[in-house]
């Protein structure tokens, strides 16, 4: 499962860094510092959040060819998934961390590290102490963290360029994990879905 896992993460990292240099030679992207910027920022400045917002559009105008691209991952003993961040997730995050994530003085790249984001659910089981000793070894420029908490079990690993691009998530699962991960997204999709009724009318 491990070699299974280590050519994910490679696949990924060249699919990043074309992807990356694509949109920075795309008419839509503006040289923004995200590790400096703050989501508070993002109310003050509507180009800041309309950058977020044109790079997950442009994460979707590729999202067939991903599709494709991803598919050969999927076997007997592992699943993935990609998908891109919807708008109104990405209007809902930013009140969120303006409510309760210091009023906001987080820098973007910290709440934005998941606009486009790869699960992969291991049916053979894989321990986090592992994941991380392999990403220091063969890895040292991704992030690893253990972002395990209650019920949602999950290694996360981080892809970034520099601080002036949007970095890309890989969330890894275990199988005998999938149902209570599910099931603590789904806490989290009502919180959401209560904002949008509440914001939204609905819409």
């Amino acid at each position: 499962m491990m070699k299974e896992l280590e050519n994910l993460i490679d696949f990924i990292q060249k699919e990043y860094i074309e992807l990356t240099n694509k949109w920075e030679n795309s008419p839509y992207y503006s040289k923004i510092n995200w590790k400096n910027t703050l989501v508070c920022d993002m109310l003050e400045n509507k180009e800041l959040f309309d950058a977020v917002i044109w790079y997950r559009d442009f994460i979707n105008g590729n999202i067939i060819q991903l599709l494709m691209d991803f598919k050969q991952f999927n076997t007997n003993i592992a699943k993935v998934n990609i998908r891109a961040k919807a708008k109104n997730s990405i209007e809902y995050k930013i009140e969120n961390y303006m409510k309760n994530h210091e009023d906001g003085k987080v820098p973007v790249n910290k709440c934005f590290n998941d606009v486009f984001g790869i699960r992969i659910i291991c049916s053979n089981e894989i321990k986090n102490e592992q994941i991380t000793q392999i990403v220091n070894e063969k890895y040292k420029k991704l992030k690893c963290i253990d972002s395990s908490k209650k019920d949602y079990k999950a290694t996360h690993i981080y892809f970034k360029k520099d601080n002036y691009s949007f970095q890309w998530e890989l969330q890894i699962w275990n199988k005998t994990d999938e149902i209570n991960n599910i099931k603590s997204h789904e806490k989290y999709k009502q919180d959401y879905v209560r904002w949008e009724n509440e914001n939204k009318g609905g819409n």
